[in-house]
């Protein structure tokens, strides 16, 4: 090797710059990433129709299993599967109002399910007016073919007793009171009281009795008697629907005999023939069914009892309504009331 010959750094000599070097290989573009396309999708409309159809069908069955369990229960609803049934009215308490048991009366009346009605009642009585449309209002029911029972509780007397005497037949408890046919008209006289207070007051009539019964002054001679008028004309009111009521049992003239405001025992009751038979609220269902072709012991169809809500009691039919009773107190009131 001449020394002329240019060496590198090793030592070696170098290659000839006319050697050829190799082509540079041009660069790929790279891969394009194409997302997995998904298969169709199969419709679900069937699934979701079956599952809704499935879901409908278990709320019904639930639904229907609910009503076997209340009816078979005896529970005090408006529900009974039976296809012939006795139903039962309550009235209870005093009678100041008619329309809920009207509207009892009324849609029993019409169920053609309900073969015959008991009226329970345990009340003391109370004003004349709804007493006479809830007695109207059996005795069209019986009119029309359909028995009305009356059963007699703890108490069923003036007011009370009215109402029992429009159904047919009539039971009760040995020892319910019942009777007390009569008028009662009170008020308080407060004049005392007020003179008492310095109180004075005024009043301005049209005529001579429009205050009658006024609790601020002493009621007159003339006064007591157009009101004991007035007593003794409802008083024969009531012995004579009595009467009416009792017609196959009793005459006027044997209403009239004990119809002087007293009360009676069942027993006595059944031995003066104001009732017809002593028994349970059970036997006068059973007596009823009788009456109304069911063969067996009648399922019995009580209506749902509903409870007072705090709405009751801040509306009308709450707080307004006992306040405009405690306010009716003050003027006179003619009662079929023990």
């Amino acid at each position: 090797m001449s020394e002329l010959e240019p060496q590198n750094a090793t030592g070696e000599p170098e290659t000839a710059a006319t050697e050829t070097l190799a082509p540079e290989r041009p660069q790929e573009p790279p891969p394009v990433w194409n997302p997995p396309v998904a298969p169709p999708r199969k419709s679900r409309a069937g699934v979701f129709f079956f599952g809704a159809l499935s879901g409908c069908l278990l709320v019904f069955l639930g639904f229907f299993v609910l009503i076997v369990i209340v009816a078979a229960g005896g529970d005090s609803s408006d529900i009974s599967l039976a296809s012939e049934k006795v139903a039962v009215v309550p009235i209870e308490g005093e009678i100041l109002d008619a329309r809920d048991t009207l509207d009892l009366l009324h849609k029993y009346a019409n169920n053609r399910t309900v073969k015959a009605v008991v009226v329970r009642i345990n009340s003391p009585g109370g004003a004349i007016a709804p007493s006479q449309e809830i007695y109207s209002a059996i005795r069209k029911i019986r009119r029309e073919g359909k028995p009305v029972v009356a059963s007699l509780d703890s108490v069923a007397a003036s007011g009370g007793y009215y109402i029992a005497s429009a159904c047919d037949p009539i039971v009760a408890n040995s020892g319910s009171i019942t009777g007390s046919i009569g008028v009662i008209l009170q008020w308080f006289d407060v004049k005392e009281l007020v003179h008492w207070a310095k109180l004075k007051p005024e009043t301005i009539t049209s005529g001579a009795m429009k205050d009658a019964g006024s609790p601020y002054r002493q009621i007159t001679e003339a006064e007591r008697a157009y009101f004991q008028g007035i007593v003794t004309q409802l008083h024969s009111q009531f012995v004579r629907d009595v009467a009416e009521g009792r017609k196959s049992k009793m005459k006027l003239e044997d209403v009239a005999k004990i119809a002087d405001g007293r009360i009676f025992t069942g027993e006595q009751a059944l031995a003066l023939k104001l009732i017809d038979q002593i028994g349970t609220i059970d036997d006068a269902v059973l007596t009823a069914g009788n009456l109304g072709g069911i063969e067996g012991e009648p399922a019995k169809l009580w209506p749902r009892r509903r409870e007072a809500t705090l709405f009751d009691l801040l509306t009308e039919n709450g707080a307004d309504a006992v306040l405009e009773r405690i306010a009716n107190r003050r003027v006179p009131q003619f009662m079929y009331r023990w």
